[in-house]
């Protein structure tokens, strides 16, 4: 089977509280998996290279995965533990993060799911913000084995696209000098590590990628007191990369390699859970650039993408959705271009 195209970054475990105290223990997440689920949509023989944990649940990858995804890249570590990450949705949209413990220490503050209450929702928050330190979660764990060049397949680098997620700074950077050399279309989203990439970091991954996707909160992080138009047109400087920010409910925005923007407004779809859908949105525009379409085209299928991933927890709704939907829904959505 050729890979046609590839996300490298996280694979971790989720465990997330809905904004109306819904639990949902030991999903499947991590930007590799969302971002390749987002690409499957359009795409078929993806893969995902990521590093795990022994404890990983494998099986239950594979069967979530169900063929939808190759999973030759994903490599156990002899680390047998890592914490699951937790997630607290809100009700305006906006989340709590980078939270990790055992779902099994619920049980000594009498929290019991799946449906918690207000206050059982502060108290267990309150717990994970007070023992955060020491704590060995999935972003300890990637801090130690962050995703390397070497770590991809020899198979997958006769891809044609490649998305790299949020992974050590130094290797975010040779992933993306590794796939520019093989010739593939990159791109690539900062997530956490947008705080570290000054002019010179930036100039080098915008110099192997075809674009660059930030999050609205990560572009005010890059370019602090900027409107996204000139925040999205400072970054790109003279470099010939698309750059991009997402938006969430708001859409869209992409600027052009002549300088112009395009602009795509967001799916009304009811929106469960936000987690991963930027991910999946990086793998719905990549799908487009390993194509060859232009990145009016890749902003389409990549809202498409992230509101397929919006409306339910975890990544099976993406792997399984309808071809007849997902092509609706392509024409449903609505862009502007204009200069700035």
């Amino acid at each position: 089977m050729t890979i046609r195209a590839f996300a490298i970054g996280g694979v971790i475990v989720d465990c997330i509280v809905e904004a109306n105290g819904t639990l949902h223990l030991e999903t499947l997440g991590g930007n590799a998996l969302h971002a390749a689920a987002g690409a499957s949509l359009f795409l078929d023989n993806v893969g995902v290279v990521g590093r795990v944990p022994a404890s990983y649940p494998h099986d239950a990858l594979v069967k979530t995965a169900g063929g939808r995804l190759d999973l030759a890249g994903i490599r156990v570590e002899s680390d047998t533990y890592a914490e699951p990450e937790w997630f607290f949705h809100k009700a305006d949209g906006s989340r709590i993060d980078h939270l990790h413990a055992a779902a099994t220490e619920m049980a000594a503050l009498e929290i019991v799911g799946p449906l918690l209450a207000p206050d059982d929702i502060d108290r267990w928050r309150a717990h994970l913000e007070r023992t955060a330190p020491g704590r060995s979660g999935f972003g300890a764990f990637r801090a130690l084995h962050p995703v390397r060049p070497t770590d991809i397949p020899t198979a997958y680098w006769q891809a044609r696209g490649i998305h790299i997620g949020a992974n050590a700074v130094d290797q975010m950077i040779a992933c993306a000098a590794a796939a520019h050399a093989a010739g593939l279309v990159a791109t690539l989203d900062p997530g956490f590590q947008a705080a570290k990439l000054g002019r010179a970091e930036l100039d080098a991954i915008l110099g192997h990628v075809d674009a660059f996707l930030p999050s609205e909160k990560e572009l005010a992080v890059l370019r602090p007191g900027l409107a996204p138009h000139a925040a999205l047109a400072n970054i790109a400087g003279t470099s010939d990369a698309l750059v991009g920010v997402k938006r969430g409910s708001a859409g869209a925005i992409l600027r052009l390699t002549d300088g112009h923007f395009v602009e795509a407004a967001a799916l009304d779809v009811v929106a469960r859970d936000p987690v991963g859908a930027g991910d999946a949105f990086c793998g719905g525009f990549l799908s487009a650039r390993a194509e060859g379409h232009d990145g009016e085209m890749s902003l389409r299928r990549a809202i498409v993408a992230g509101a397929f991933a919006v409306e339910a927890i975890g990544i099976a709704h993406l792997l399984g959705a309808e071809r007849s939907l997902r092509d609706r829904r392509l024409a449903q959505v609505q862009t502007t271009r204009s200069p700035f």
